[in-house]
């Protein structure tokens, strides 16, 4: 922990002008007491207040490297007696006889200056204990912001990491289903196979792309979304149906990468694997106070047996938005009989632009 002093300028400040009010003090103090000229009273608590400062500038070395948590209180006391009783005397005397040989013409002040001293020690021991306390509890201050600040850290490195493990699992799934149709249409559709490799090497790159980044436009996620699709509607045919409904505000909006693409997936392994009739998949996007909504519906035959492992997508959409916006976001589900609907709400007015 480097000196306040030398790292702080607010504190260099405040450090400086509590001095200047400690040398009135004295300066005033000694002038009652001794009933001496303000001019002498002034010489003096310079003098002496400039010589304390230069002193508690390195007690604050000894001060520093004084374990006070792991000191058992005699030695501790033991210590800081000493330290105090060695640099207030070097104080004391080395203040006296400089301004002994100044005013050396003065016998009377100079005498005065002597029969100060048992006063001197009362009042350095005084400023002693007080700079002492001072810094112990710039100290402990300091410890407690460091421990905060690594406390943060270590929970945002914790958050990135479970985004990060989140994100990880989007694509696996479809990538190997992309795979195994993109094999089957080797041999029946070369055409086909090779549109559909196109779009999967720019969806994966996009993928690997995004995560530098912590958001992205709307328009850019579409795009992206668009390769996604039209992967799926190779694989599917008229079996899939896809529409949009954007607005032109909500396309300058951000959110997460890669945040709609589980939604959709969610809706084609669960619309399209349950039921023979085509899916009717559609996205809506528009403002409204501030944030994005965002709406998937597709329908769905609620008499057919639920898939196992449904509802993975989703849960992870969820997490990685209570994570990258804790309680600002909002993320809904609702059905009827044939429809099912995921809306999230993504706050807009305290992240910026990406």
């Amino acid at each position: 922990m480097k000196h306040p002093l030398f790292t702080n300028k607010r504190i260099f400040a405040v450090y400086s002008l509590v001095w200047l009010l400690l040398i009135s003090i004295q300066t005033f103090a000694f002038f009652q007491l001794f009933a001496v000229s303000w001019i002498f009273a002034l010489v003096d608590g310079l003098v002496f207040g400039v010589l304390f400062l230069i002193i508690s500038v390195g007690t604050w070395y000894f001060i520093r490297f004084t374990n006070l948590e792991k000191k058992q209180t005699f030695p501790f006391l033991l210590e800081h007696t000493t330290a105090a009783f060695v640099l207030v005397s070097i104080w004391v005397f080395s203040g006296t006889l400089l301004l002994a040989e100044w005013f050396s013409a003065s016998s009377d002040y100079v005498q005065l200056i002597w029969n100060a001293i048992s006063w001197r020690y009362s009042s350095g021991l005084l400023i002693y204990v007080m700079m002492v306390v001072v810094y112990y509890l710039y100290i402990n201050y300091a410890k407690n912001q460091e421990q905060i600040a690594l406390e943060n850290k270590l929970k945002q490195s914790l958050q990135n990491t479970e985004i990060d493990l989140l994100r990880s699992k989007l694509n696996p799934h479809f990538l190997f289903n992309s795979l195994n149709s993109l094999n089957a249409l080797i041999q029946t559709d070369r055409k086909k196979a090779s549109d559909m490799l196109v779009q999967l090497a720019d969806f994966l790159r996009f993928s690997l792309e995004s995560n530098k980044q912590d958001k992205i436009h709307l328009e850019t996620e579409l795009h992206n979304l668009d390769r996604y699709i039209a992967i799926e509607q190779i694989r599917f045919g008229n079996r899939l149906e896809f529409a949009k409904e954007i607005e032109s505000e909500a396309l300058s909006q951000n959110l997460p990468a890669m945040i709609l693409q589980p939604l959709m997936e969610n809706a084609l392994k669960h619309g399209l694997g349950n039921s023979l009739e085509p899916l009717k998949l559609i996205l809506k996007a528009k403002m409204h106070d501030n944030f994005l909504i965002i709406q998937v519906e597709n329908n769905f035959d609620s008499t057919a047996l639920a898939r196992k492992g449904a509802g993975h997508g989703i849960e992870n959409v969820r997490k990685r938005l209570e994570g990258i916006y804790k309680n600002s976001a909002h993320f809904e589900i609702s059905k009827s009989e044939t429809v099912f609907q995921v809306q999230i709400k993504i706050p807009q007015q305290t992240y910026g632009n990406p």
